[in-house]
């Protein structure tokens, strides 16, 4: 979905275990782009111990527990935890571990996404006082982020801190990346944001319905590359906020934030 030299990606190094694949570079980090590098990290985390947990309760069920069962598939199960209990047919809960994981990842997506907000409102909270905001910071940062498209956000955010913003500056940072969604090209990774504000808002306020009643289905292989895309785009507005701020960056291993 989005990649972008695919022999080696944002120039990394070699991964440190088998060295047939790529980890991402030490990166240059105000406290709030580390904070949200750990986000990212748990939720990633999160997301491949799902699926690694889903997989191993279904070959669990298949090989070892059904067999056993009175009807096979057809034998109700119960699941207790905490004395609260749900029952379904054994084929159900073999049915959850496979599709279990499209619940996760459409939530992941809107973790992704809330996580880079997060960053944003983190590092509002820090810089309105020394612009002269003193007032009720979440609605100022509401009044940032809320209803525009996201170069909307950001020329707000110019106007607001005078960073220095320019559009052409940012998707120069991207030169070299494909932002590929569903085969449509973009080259504004600002108009690349606000595609996927638009699949997060139906997961959030739609049930996840796109169109037809269809359920939005996001591939697992994507979230690599979603990392990658937000990793160039905080660093362009880290580099912003510290220049503007003075704020330190410490240079940092994500993997280790």
């Amino acid at each position: 979905m989005v990649m972008s030299n695919p022999k080696n990606p944002l120039n990394m190094p070699s991964d440190p275990f088998a060295g047939d694949a790529f980890v991402f570079p030490e990166t240059e980090c105000t406290e709030e782009r580390n904070l949200f590098f750990r986000r990212m990290n748990d939720i990633q985390s999160f997301l491949y111990v799902a699926k690694y947990s889903f997989d191993t309760c279904k070959e669990n069920l298949e090989k070892n527990i059904v067999p056993k069962l009175p009807s096979k598939a057809k034998t109700p199960i119960k699941l207790e935890m905490s004395g609260k209990s749900v029952i379904m047919p054994a084929a159900r809960l073999i049915e959850m571990t496979t599709n279990g994981i499209n619940l996760v990842t459409r939530q992941a997506l809107v973790m992704f996404y809330g996580s880079f907000e997060t960053y944003l409102f983190q590092l509002f909270e820090k810089s309105f006082p020394l612009v002269g905001v003193t007032g009720d910071i979440l609605d100022a940062s509401l009044s940032i982020l809320m209803r525009k498209t996201w170069d909307g956000k950001f020329c707000k955010m110019d106007k607001i801190f005078c960073i220095d913003y320019k559009a052409t500056d940012l998707i120069a940072q991207f030169n070299d990346f494909v932002m590929d969604f569903e085969g449509q090209i973009y080259k504004n990774p600002l108009n690349f944001l606000d595609k996927l504000a638009q699949v997060r808002h139906r997961i959030v306020h739609a049930s996840s319905i796109l169109e037809n009643n269809k359920l939005i289905f996001i591939d697992m292989k994507i979230f690599h590359d979603f990392f990658a895309f937000f990793f160039l785009l905080t660093n362009y507005v880290d580099s912003l906020f510290s220049k503007k701020f003075g704020y330190v960056r410490q240079k940092l291993n994500p993997a280790l934030a």
